[in-house]
């Protein structure tokens, strides 16, 4: 059976503005690792043209799951101990390697948790909220870290006030209700960022309600917001985010974090989770993303480091005994794509057809099932070009509709291919 798409040359979405990944502790304590030489193979194989051409980074304001231990910037209530010494060991070093192959990196950032006195349970782990006393000082504390950053040549482009604002986690983490998002962000941070070019990111948690998170978040007429990022773990939810991005086609959806579950190394397995990405990726854009951000670029052979043994797979595995890397299938599917759909591309929106070609509907039971075939579509000038990927082990045809014509293209097992017309 043919999988069907209709291209909607009408239905402009966002205009591409590329991949990128975190330079967490872990990933910088990887990197240290290795040689000189391999430290620039690595950073060519992210950041150089004939690599991914990654443009975002994510960083971490303070500790989070992948650290070698929790820690803070500070511990005194004005704040005169504060300090980013610890970073200078690890992370801004590899953050001002990558730098010297893409100066014009795009940094986003997030704290995992308020510094723990700012906290009700006085405790970086385990959930908890901000004391409603202590915004204006947290506030501070936000913009001492972005000016820190800058002085060491990092320039914060945004800035999400919280990761994963409605998890408690074994790890560092904060809960915040829609209506202490909306007054850390737009009473406080809108504010005091008018002293930086920096601008906020909100949510950045998970999709199944997107569209009613951006209705809440993004309904105040505030130049300082620049829209809404998310996670993919719960699911898809395609649906809601093309309805979200409908309502506020105004402002960017980044995709901040996305990784799978830790198993031991094997390509053929690694290549289902290569799939994911594809079909979340491509998801993503038809419902008008601008960017999209992985999370670790560089774990061991156990997803590591990480003290809350959340071990998570990346891109690249470090092979220490070796001075080495592996470039893992999701690696090399983000390389294809990326060749595909550069940066500066403008996506239009592409529909599935017929009742035997639904869209799947993502759920909490299934949120990472992937269709047979998805597919994005560019337009450059008068051209439009459509890209479809397999992502099954098994053949595949793909019947696309355009200009009043209808297009058949037969697809092999875990193929992405460029058909122009």
């Amino acid at each position: 059976m043919s999988i069907c798409f209709e291209i909607c040359e009408d239905k402009e979405l966002a205009v591409w503005q590329g991949l990128g990944g975190a330079i967490t502790e872990a990933t910088a304590y990887n990197f240290s690792k290795l040689s000189k030489i391999k430290q620039k193979e690595l950073l060519k194989a992210y950041y150089g043209k004939d690599g991914l051409a990654y443009n975002w980074c994510r960083l971490s304001i303070g500790s989070n799951d992948f650290c070698l231990k929790s820690f803070e910037y500070t511990k005194k209530r004005d704040l005169s101990d504060f300090s980013i010494e610890h970073d200078k060991k690890w992370v801004l070093p590899m953050v001002q390697e990558a730098l010297k192959y893409n100066e014009d990196l795009i940094f986003l950032t997030a704290p995992w948790s308020p510094p723990s006195f700012m906290k009700f349970t006085h405790a970086l782990r385990f959930g908890g909220h901000l004391k409603f006393w202590r915004y204006a000082r947290y506030v501070e504390y936000l913009c001492k870290w972005i000016k820190a950053y800058e002085k060491e040549g990092v320039n914060i482009k945004y800035l999400s006030p919280q990761n994963e604002p409605r998890a408690r986690q074994i790890w560092e983490s904060c809960v915040y209700g829609y209506r202490a998002q909306r007054r850390l962000a737009y009473k406080y941070l809108a504010k005091s960022l008018d002293k930086f070019d920096t601008k906020l990111l909100l949510w950045d948690h998970n999709k199944q309600e997107l569209s009613k998170v951006a209705d809440r978040l993004l309904d105040l007429n505030e130049p300082k917001i620049a829209g809404i990022c998310y996670h993919w773990y719960t699911g898809t939810f395609e649906d809601e985010m093309w309805q979200a991005y409908k309502e506020h086609r105004n402002k960017m959806f980044v995709s901040s974090e996305m990784c799978c579950g830790y198993s031991v190394y094997d390509e053929k397995s690694w290549q289902q989770d290569a799939n994911l990405y594809i079909g979340e990726l491509f998801s993503d854009i038809n419902c008008g993303a601008s960017a999209f951000i992985d999370w670790n670029m560089l774990l061991d052979w156990q997803g590591g480091p990480t003290y809350c043994r959340n071990h998570v797979k990346s891109p690249v595995i470090l092979n220490e005994a070796e001075d080495d890397f592996i470039l893992t299938p999701i690696y090399k599917a983000l390389l294809e794509f990326s060749k595909l759909f550069p940066v500066g591309s403008q996506a239009v929106r592409c529909e599935r057809m017929g009742e035997e070609n639904t869209h799947y509907k993502a759920s909490l039971l299934h949120p990472h099932r992937p269709e047979d075939v998805v597919m994005i579509a560019k337009k450059d000038k008068n051209k439009i070009t459509a890209i479809a990927a397999n992502v099954s082990d098994k053949e595949q045809v793909v019947t696309i509709s355009y200009a009043g014509k209808v297009y058949k293209e037969e697809l092999k097992p875990n193929q992405i291919k460029e058909i122009s017309f």
